[in-house]
């Protein structure tokens, strides 16, 4: 008995250390990304959740993740407009996800949304 007493624990003890020293989990709910101020199209609604489902490996996205603490938003290098050294989070955006969503497929068919309404909904 106090065998498997001890095997719980030590189980228990794993788990929490796991949760505590693992990946960074998803913020819950949508996240609202703004492309630019006065903008001509609808910002997107983005499940971060969902994302982090479809492509498990953070640095995909946040490409200066290092693995250490918790990744930046996008918005903290990639701004609303231009700054000359990075790009700005509407041609970032256009860049990464249209181009994950053009090459997104199951069972063989496109699955991410490419046209803009598929992103940017009313």
């Amino acid at each position: 008995m106090k065998k498997f007493v001890l095997l719980v624990a030590m189980v228990a003890f794993l788990g929490l250390a796991a949760s505590a020293f693992g990946i960074p989990t998803a913020p819950e709910g949508d996240l609202k990304v703004v492309m630019a101020a006065g903008a001509t199209k609808p910002a997107v609604t983005f499940s971060h959740a969902k994302h982090a489902v479809a492509v498990p490996d953070c640095k995909v996205c946040h490409h200066t993740f290092t693995g250490e603490g918790v990744p930046q938003k996008c918005s903290e290098c990639h701004k609303a407009e231009k700054d000359g050294k990075k790009l700005d989070i509407k041609n970032a955006a256009h860049k990464t996800c249209r181009g994950c969503h053009r090459d997104m497929k199951k069972d063989g068919k496109k699955t991410g949304p490419t046209p803009c309404t598929g992103c940017h909904k009313k």
